[in-house]
């Protein structure tokens, strides 16, 4: 057996492995917007990411997009992503609703931008 769902930390996974007897832990949803989670998991890391760190990553992901889809169809494909990162920043709901209809890359990166100053975020539950 293998558990999965609902699964947005380490700590939960942990606990909802050794209550079930599972064999193994899947993440799916709960590492959207979090890839950190794994390195949690594994004991890797033992520390939330800073707004710089996350950033960075959501920089690696849009680079990515743009490098196969192109900068149009990456603009309104990434607009998915966004919110997960976000998040994770504490992004204002107007941020969330200017991502959401951010027509281009550099319309979202100035969305993002501001969101570098702020403290980290604790982890999502």
């Amino acid at each position: 057996m293998i558990v999965s769902g609902g699964l947005h930390s380490a700590e939960g996974a942990r606990e909802a492995y050794e209550r079930t007897g599972a064999a193994a832990v899947m993440l799916a949803r709960g590492s959207l917007g979090n890839p950190w989670l794994f390195e949690q998991l594994l004991g890797r890391r033992d520390r939330e990411p800073g707004p710089d760190e996350i950033l960075a990553e959501l920089d690696w992901v849009i680079e990515r997009a743009i490098e196969h889809l192109g900068e149009p169809r990456a603009a309104r494909y990434l607009r998915k992503f966004y919110p997960w990162y976000a998040a994770r920043l504490g992004a204002s709901k107007a941020t969330l609703e200017g991502l959401s209809r951010a027509e281009t890359t550099a319309a979202a990166r100035s969305l993002l931008a501001p969101l570098a100053a702020e403290p980290p975020v604790p982890a999502l539950a």
